[in-house]
């Protein structure tokens, strides 16, 4: 089977050693390509860097909504301007309610706001990072009329999750739906036509305490099967024709 993992940090300090290896079982597994996301300046430079050193690993650009200044956003959104044929997604992008220890929510949503432009400028889909923030992420997005989104480890409730559907935006799914139930219901309402696979590597590993690889995506098909009742081949098919109608093809 082949497979795809949409969203990985693989420029994080616990590949250092052994990235070659990393990416020789995600081969070897059948995962065809990563993606790799910035969340900064200096993340978005390594990320590029990576994907000329291993044709495997794909860029997306983006920017972290804690840790990032307002002042530096317009820089960037130059540089990833200049280096757009380079990157399949603008992300992770999106609102951190937890992790603001300033409740800073409306710089966050300003930039938010400027990486959802810089996406539709770009024809671009846009990852969208949402924790304690699901419902002014789809706000902010609804606003801006976002129609390329790719919903990354989403925790909104049922209905978010469903208004997520309704807008027709995508949710890529973790390997850690093996020990959470709430991945396991978003699997369950949502349509297989708008499911994507990510590992978030080096985080979400399908079994806690161990580092989660791009490799693991085998394991979110197998769970996705199970819930929708369908072959692995059928979903990991249907996943690889999902990226290809949002990122692959024009």
């Amino acid at each position: 089977m082949q497979y795809v993992d949409v969203h990985a940090h693989l420029e994080s300090e616990r590949f250092e050693q052994d990235l070659d290896g990393v990416l020789k079982r995600a081969k070897e597994s059948g995962v065809q390509f990563v993606v790799n996301s910035g969340t900064s300046s200096e993340r978005n430079r390594e990320t590029l860097d990576l994907s000329k050193r291993y044709s495997m690993i794909k860029c997306a650009f983006g920017w972290y909504p804690v840790d990032n200044s307002p002042n530096n956003i317009d820089t960037e959104i130059k540089w990833i301007e200049k280096h757009k044929d380079d990157c399949l997604i603008i992300g992770e992008i999106g609102l951190d309610y937890q992790e603001d220890e300033e409740k800073n929510f409306e710089s966050q949503k300003e930039m938010f706001r400027k990486m959802i432009r810089l996406g539709k400028k770009l024809d671009k889909p846009i990852l969208i990072h949402s924790r304690k923030a699901e419902n002014d992420a789809i706000e902010v997005l609804e606003q801006e009329k976002a129609e390329k989104v790719i919903m990354h480890c989403f925790n909104g409730n049922v209905n978010l999750i469903k208004r997520c559907v309704q807008n027709g935006w995508y949710f890529s799914v973790p390997a850690v739906i093996t020990r959470l139930q709430h991945f396991q219901t978003l699997v369950g309402i949502v349509p297989i036509e708008q499911l994507l696979t990510e590992t978030d590597a080096p985080y979400l590993a399908p079994i806690a305490g161990t580092r989660s690889e791009p490799k693991d995506v085998a394991v979110t098909v197998r769970e996705i099967a199970k819930i929708k009742n369908l072959s692995g081949e059928n979903v990991a098919k249907k996943i690889l024709e999902n990226c290809e109608k949002l990122f692959l093809t024009k």
